[in-house]
């Protein structure tokens, strides 16, 4: 690692940003349009995360995008940053290494992602005098969470907010208590972390790419295709999916409907285990990790999103992007995107619920497609007016301005 870090002190000539969050997917994710920015704002952009372990994607694709990360400038780091504030021998770790970093480079400011790692960031950064911008992408925290979750983790981020410089929340749940009860010195809302929606609604105006998408996963042409995509874990919630495609089949008389869950995670066999106890093993597809995820939402009919907690979820923003109709988890980030005009809410384990909406969609979607084609295209229209990417780089640049002009002004 010295090696590479001296390399890239030789190299740097302006100041320098690091960038960090636990995984290397969430930059992957959430943060390229900020590198973006921040290289055309005249920094040189570290980037430190775990490249190695707990990406919600696969490791060719955390290999590509690191050499593309490489290919703009970007210095990473890995970092052994756990995202089980649990693993306590893995924190001291990672806190080391941060250790190390900061004092092998003069940081002017920090973007932290990821609960545990913005806890290692602000601890150390207090001490540095580098600034710190920490974007929560949902509090663990939040109306209805488990007592533990308050018991912990509101006092801890109580007490590092008064080493935070800008709090960037990214749902009004988050913001109005933010500015209610943390005490960061600028508390900010970004509309998500934007999308780019015209990608999603080009693939959709190709009719061909979500038929080719079908048959290369075996998907009938004329299935009733039920999508949805997240991590396969425990707070997605997606044994849902499967029990609605059950009821559906078993109790609606739809013989033609098929799910499909996008994702990889530790609960793969499970699902598939639990989608032969419903007798539906044949209807349903787990494609792990999809690249061009354009194309999938292009052959479904229908987004299900029965998570647990949400801060304002990228993939249902990306479905409604895509035109298509949703129903999702009555909470924080889906209630805020959602409108009648566009879907439906229901509370995350009510299969009832989610299965009577989706039998009505599907119920349109075969007498009345009109109905359908309505909603699409008025969840297509919300997103692209409040939630593209366009609008969070506005904000955004102006948030990295702002901070790099304090952090100026108190040199």
């Amino acid at each position: 690692m010295r090696q590479k870090e001296k390399r890239g002190q030789e190299a740097g000539t302006g100041k320098r940003i690091l960038m960090l969050a636990s995984v290397a997917s969430m930059i992957d994710q959430f943060n390229q349009s900020n590198i973006r920015l921040l290289a055309d704002m005249g920094y040189e952009v570290h980037v430190a995360c775990n490249f190695r372990k707990g990406n919600t994607c696969d490791a060719v694709h955390i290999r590509r995008f690191r050499r593309r990360l490489g290919s703009q400038g970007v210095i990473c780091h890995q970092w052994d940053c756990p995202r089980d504030v649990l693993a306590v021998r893995d924190c001291l770790r990672a806190f080391a290494q941060l250790l190390r970093l900061t004092q092998a480079y003069r940081f002017e400011m920090m973007h932290c992602h990821s609960p545990v790692g913005s806890a290692l960031a602000r601890m150390i950064a207090h001490e540095r005098g580098i600034r710190v911008i920490y974007t929560a992408h949902g509090f663990h925290f939040y109306k209805g969470a488990p007592a533990k979750n308050w018991l912990f983790y509101y006092p801890v981020e109580k007490l590092l907010s008064y080493r935070t410089d800008v709090l960037v929340t990214i749902n009004r749940e988050d913001y109005l208590f933010a500015k209610r009860h943390l005490n960061a010195a600028n508390i900010v809302r970004i509309p998500g972390v934007g999308i780019n929606t015209g990608r999603f609604a080009q693939a959709v105006a190709d009719a061909g790419s979500g038929a080719d998408f079908r048959t290369r996963q075996g998907v009938p042409q004329n299935a009733l295709l039920l999508l949805s995509v997240g991590e396969l874990n425990e707070g997605k919630n997606h044994r849902v999916i499967l029990e609605v495609a059950a009821q559906l089949t078993y109790q609606y008389k739809k013989k033609n409907v098929c799910c499909m869950i996008c994702g990889i995670g530790k609960l793969q066999k499970r699902l598939k285990e639990y989608a032969r106890s419903l007798g539906i093993e044949k209807q349903v597809f787990l494609p792990g990790y999809i690249e061009e995820m354009e194309t999938v939402y292009a052959a479904a009919d229908i987004f299900l999103f029965p998570s647990k907690r949400e801060g304002m979820p990228v993939a249902l923003m990306e479905a409604m992007a895509a035109g298509l109709p949703v129903i999702a988890s009555d909470i924080r980030g889906c209630s805020e995107l959602i409108d009648p005009a566009g879907g439906y809410l229901s509370a995350p384990d009510d299969v009832a619920g989610f299965a009577a909406a989706a039998a009505q969609l599907l119920e349109w979607k075969e007498r009345f497609p009109d109905r359908l084609e309505a909603m699409g295209r008025y969840n297509h229209g919300k997103i692209s007016d409040r939630y593209d990417i366009s609008c969070v780089n506005k904000r955004m640049r102006t948030i990295y301005k702002d901070a790099g002009s304090a952090g100026d002004a108190h040199r």
